[in-house]
Formats: structure tokens, C-alpha cells, sequence
């Protein structure tokens, strides 16, 4: 997202004046605050620490403050540092974990590994500090598939996050890893594998109780959501519902979700006409990726 764009923090006093202007406008302040970009967490202790002060003061009613956060910052903090954070109102971290895979978290080059991951998220979670990690189902290919799922439930397991927000893998043209997809060194998994190796996820956690969420237009099941504890047999069995469609129905489903025609397969009968085009289950997967990459 941020390709070609240079890094740089702002300065204390900036972002008060940002905080000011604000502030003057009540009739559209809302009850939540995100600090922006795509990791604040980069910044100091006392910076952010004086941000956070700064903004609760200014706008007293807002009710959450909520940050990106990068693994690999996060883990430059003490509890003591983040508790602080805390107490001068950060109240959730959002963090891209992705994977709990060693493999495959060096295969997209996130620069961290599970341990750290691990390290990252108890550290905030004995803050109080309300963490919410990504996890992205496809991301190492269909060899790495299971230890993608695997280890990503170890790490959820170890850390028991409050909310885990799936987001698929799809391969995006112009960057490295699909170049590794298009000369073989990677076979991308299909959209229905992706499903599989979340599902195999969710069966791997049991010792966690935060929620986790298909809240995004690229997964498949956009009603895969619940308690990761007490909805898990439910969860699955969503998934489960899907593998007992029989092949026509689920290409009608997916061609449906992939254009933008939701998660219902009410009213979808138009496409069949585009089903009768893909007999061959290459030309079908090569059709929904195209139809995928719109979202990215």
C-alpha cells in the first residue's frame, strides 16, 4: 500500500494541532479514534504516550482509541511501557500477523517470526490493552497449507487475542510472490482450499475465547463469525455446509460471493450462463482470482 512512499513520523506538536482542529468541530467527532498510519506503534514510548494524553484531554468523549501495530515494534515495549499506554488511553491494537508459520512468514517477508508474535501479543494482552490480529488463509501456498493453519492456531492459542479478523490470500500481480506463484515455485491454493485451511485453523484452537470474524469481502463465508470457544462447532459447521454442496451449487455460490452479489445464494440463477463457460477447473479458479483482485 505504501509502496513509493517515504518514510517519516510527524512531529509532537503537528499532530496537537491536527488534535485542535479536531476538536473545534464537535458535530463530528464520534466515539472512536484511530491513530494513523500503518503503525503508529513505530513511534517512542513518550511520544505516543503524549500523544494519547494530549487527545484524551482535548476530546474527552471519545471512548476508544485504537492503533496499528507491527509485531516487530510491539515487541520493543515492556508491559510496564504498554500498561502506561494503557492508562493514557490506548485501548486496542490492531496487528497483521498474517501467520504463525516461521515458513511462510519468511515466504511473504514480514520480518518477525512466531516467537516474536507470541512475545507481541502477551505483552499486550498483560497491559489490558484489547489486541485484534489478522490471519490470512493461503498466504504460503497449498504446501505450507496445514502448518499455515497449524501454527497460527498455536499462536492464537498462546496469546488468546480478543477478535482474529481473516483475511485471504490473493496473489497480486507486480510484486515478488506472485512472480514465485507464476514460475511454480508456489501453487497458490484454490479458493476452496483456502477455506479448508481455515477451517482446519478453527479446529486447532482450543484455548482461546475471543471472537473471530470473516469481516471482509475477499473471504468466502462472510458468515463466519463467533466465539472462537463457544461458537466453534457452529463455525465449522458453516463450513461444513459448504463442502456438502454439491460442485455446481458451489460454483454457484462462489461466482455469486466473487461478484459482489453477497452471501446468499438467493437470485443467482443469471449466473449460469457464466458456469457453462468454465468446465475445466483451471479456467474456473483463474476466473474468480480475476474477479478477487479487484478487492486488493
Amino acid at each position: 500500500m505504501y509502496k513509493g512512499e517515504r518514510f517519516s513520523t510527524r512531529s509532537i506538536d503537528e499532530i496537537k494541532a491536527d488534535i485542535d482542529q479536531i476538536s473545534l468541530h464537535t458535530n463530528i467527532i464520534r466515539e472512536s479514534v484511530f491513530l494513523q498510519d500503518a503503525n503508529t506503534m513505530v513511534l517512542s514510548y513518550d511520544k505516543l504516550r503524549e500523544i494519547l494524553v494530549y487527545l484524551r484531554e482535548k476530546i474527552p468523549q471519545v471512548k476508544r482509541v485504537t492503533s496499528y501495530g507491527r509485531v516487530d515494534s510491539l515487541v520493543r515495549f515492556s508491559v510496564e511501557q504498554l500498561t502506561g499506554l494503557k492508562e493514557a488511553g490506548l485501548d486496542r491494537i490492531h496487528s497483521g500477523f498474517e501467520s504463525g508459520s516461521d515458513k511462510v512468514l519468511t515466504i511473504i517477508n514480514k520480518g518477525y517470526t512466531k516467537a516474536q508474535e507470541i512475545e507481541a501479543g502477551q505483552k499486550v494482552k498483560a497491559a489490558g490493552i484489547e489486541l485484534s490480529v489478522y490471519y490470512m488463509p493461503g498466504a504460503g501456498g497449498l504446501e505450507l497449507s496445514h502448518e499455515n493453519a497449524v501454527e497460527t492456531a498455536d499462536v492464537i492459542n498462546k496469546i488468546n487475542p480478543d477478535f482474529v479478523r481473516i483475511r485471504t490470500f490473493v496473489s497480486k500481480p507486480r510484486t515478488e510472490l506472485f512472480d514465485e506463484i507464476n514460475a511454480g515455485r508456489i501453487k497458490e491454493c484454490t479458493d476452496k482450499e483456502k477455506l479448508l485451511e481455515l477451517k482446519k485453523m478453527i479446529e486447532n484452537i482450543d484455548a482461546a475465547d475471543g471472537y473471530l470474524f470473516s469481516d471482509h469481502i475477499i473471504n468466502l463465508l462472510p458468515d463466519i463469525n463467533g466465539n472462537m470457544k463457544t461458537d466453534k462447532e457452529k463455525m465449522l459447521a458453516q463450513i461444513s455446509a459448504f463442502e456438502n454442496l454439491d460442485i455446481h451449487e458451489q460454483r454457484r455460490y462462489q461466482l455469486a460471493r466473487r461478484m459482489g452479489m453477497g452471501g446468499s445464494l438467493l437470485n443467482v440463477g443469471m449466473i449460469d450462463d457464466y458456469l457453462d463457460q468454465f468446465s475445466a477447473e483451471e479456467k474456473f479458479e483463474a476466473f474468480l482470482l480475476k474477479l478477487l483482485r479487484r478487492y486488493i
